[in-house]
């Protein structure tokens, strides 16, 4: 649960730190005094979208610290997940927004990402703001309602997963479908592509082999005219050719090594270039044996190359690219003639996605059955506790038609409302007004958190359009729930808030004639008093409106003191 809030520079805020407690906590104030900023930084510290006009005028920066004990096991599970520690079963969130718009996230004092924040936000908090009952009218906030209550998010994890792929097969066959004359027409390109390139024998005669040969060929009486007179001189029938005058070095050396010894590595190396030089005679005399004069087939070769540039251009590549490009065209061509069979291939996993679609929508289906029977009874039994005594509420679902998904089932669902016996039963939107929406709203609220799905749950003026004797009901109802649930609630009506455990009261303050500032004080008992006389009395407070104020206390002054005693 939530035990400590750090604010600092935030809106009217200069700096605060509020301790909570187990319990209902109410917190009232004039209009104006900033009840919901501690809601606003809360909901910062736990990832909502940050502006720049939350920081205070004369600041650079804002910053919340929020500080979470208890923690419940699915929150230590998803900190273990992210490798984060919680020292001592302790949370500390921490959040820090400049007026540039850059913002910084911590967890434990780990810098962290706004999706972490958001994600590890579900399951500390629940924050209900004051418009909550306006967005009961819409469906999909009426089926993620249900959704909640009936805990189906591992159910609705799966239906995505497979919703997803079944839609991304289905428009793939689309787009293989819809484009089949294109495919035809391409067909035809790549064979005409591909018989143009065939006679050329591109893999046996590639374009580099024809260029070299090519090049040998139109160089020929250059090669053979140069080549035998380097042969000449190497190996040639003069005795002074360069092997004949290292034979006779050799010999020389041979007869000064008998003299100095020191000669004899020179002579080796010597006779080993020697050697090297006949080899290079004999390698030489089998090059130029293959040397030729072939006009014809210069001509012939000419003429290929010239077709292959003209090719190449063609198709955008260069001459020696050309047999890596008919590859490709064939590989092309393969594809587009497989076409039919991957179609036929790609109906077979449609059908598969759609079954998995069909049985994971059938579960949810079941799952929110049983869920909005649940949920019509508690909502029903609440509703009529909270003024409306002769009202029914009904959650109705209807299936899609057949073969139709969404990403959350194949259901619609209506949260529907009779408010007197024998009236039909209508929409919310046609029939509920703003009071009864929010009685509604807050029965949803009331029966989902005593499934305890998140430890700290949050009330921004909901029980607004409501008063008399409904109002004290809804305080006994969140009174009730904060025996066994954390409850900050926002409230401008003294039977709400006279229901606390603790009460927390929020006022604005000039300093100076340019300064304001909103302060939190924990009232004890003659303040809280004093606290519940305003809210009933206004202005002017009577003798008659402080002991109305004392006898509205007393209930809970006699439970805190017993509990104290105990």
């Amino acid at each position: 649960m939530l035990t400590h809030l750090y604010i600092r520079n935030f809106v009217l805020v200069t700096e605060c730190e509020i301790d909570f407690q187990g319990g209902m906590t109410v917190l009232t104030g004039e209009t104006g005094a900033g009840k919901s900023i501690i809601f606003d930084a809360l909901g910062l510290a736990i990832g909502k979208r940050a502006e720049s006009h939350f920081i205070r005028h004369d600041c650079d920066q804002t910053e919340i610290v929020a500080t979470f004990q208890r923690l419940t096991p699915e929150i230590q599970q998803w900190l273990e997940l992210q490798e984060i520690e919680a020292t001592e079963d302790e949370l500390i969130l921490r959040r820090v927004i400049r007026r540039d718009g850059r913002s910084r996230a911590f967890i434990n004092s780990i810098p962290s990402t706004i999706q972490s924040l958001q994600q590890l936000s579900t399951l500390l908090i629940d924050i209900q703001g004051q418009h909550a009952h306006q967005r009961l009218l819409k469906r999909e906030e009426q089926q993620r309602l249900l959704d909640q209550y009936g805990d189906h998010e591992t159910l609705l994890q799966e239906m995505a997963q497979h919703h997803q792929q079944w839609r991304q097969l289905t428009e793939q066959h689309q787009h293989l479908h819809q484009s089949e004359t294109e495919r035809q027409d391409r067909i035809a390109l790549l064979k005409f592509q591909l018989e143009e390139l065939a006679p050329l024998q591109l893999e046996t005669e590639p374009p580099a082999t024809l260029a070299a040969e090519q090049e040998r060929l139109a160089n020929g009486e250059q090669l053979i005219t140069l080549g035998q007179q380097a042969l000449q001189q190497l190996d040639g029938e003069d005795e002074q050719n360069a092997i004949q005058q290292l034979h006779r070095t050799l010999s020389q050396l041979e007869s000064l090594e008998s003299l100095d010894p020191a000669i004899a590595p020179l002579r080796e190396e010597l006779y080993s270039a020697t050697l090297q030089a006949s080899e290079v005679a004999s390698g030489l005399r089998d090059q130029f044996s293959s040397y030729q004069l072939d006009p014809s087939r210069l001509q012939w070769l000419n003429e290929r190359l010239s077709l292959l540039s003209d090719l190449a251009r063609k198709h955008r590549c260069k001459s020696h690219e050309l047999p890596e490009k008919q590859q490709a065209l064939q590989r092309q061509l393969e594809q587009l003639e497989g076409r039919t069979e991957q179609l036929e291939s790609l109906q077979q996993e449609i059908e598969s996605a759609y079954q998995q679609c069909l049985q994971c929508s059938q579960q949810l289906h079941q799952a929110r059955a049983q869920a909005a029977k649940q949920l019509q009874q508690e909502v029903t039994r609440e509703i009529q506790q909270l003024g409306m005594e002769q009202g029914q509420f009904e959650v109705t679902l209807n299936s899609l038609p057949d073969r139709q998904f969404r990403s959350h089932g194949a259901d619609e669902i209506l949260f529907q409302i009779r408010a007197n016996p024998g009236n039909p039963l209508q929409p919310l939107s046609k029939t509920a007004s703003g009071g009864e929406l929010s009685r509604i709203s807050l029965a949803i609220q009331l029966a989902s958190a005593n499934r305890g799905q998140t430890p700290t749950l949050i009330f921004d003026e909901v029980d607004s359009g409501v008063g008399g004797g409904t109002a004290e009901r809804i305080g006994q109802k969140l009174h009730q729930l904060g025996e066994s649930t954390q409850i900050l609630c926002v409230t401008h009506l003294p039977q709400v808030a006279s229901q606390g455990h603790h009460h927390l009261k929020i006022e604005k303050q000039s300093i100076g004639e340019k300064e304001t500032s909103s302060t939190m004080t924990i009232l004890q008992e003659a303040a809280r008093v004093a606290e519940i006389a305003r809210m009933i009395g206004g202005i002017e407070i009577t003798e008659q409106t402080t002991a109305t104020a004392q006898e509205m206390l007393q209930p809970i002054t006699r439970g805190q003191s017993a509990e104290m005693s105990h």
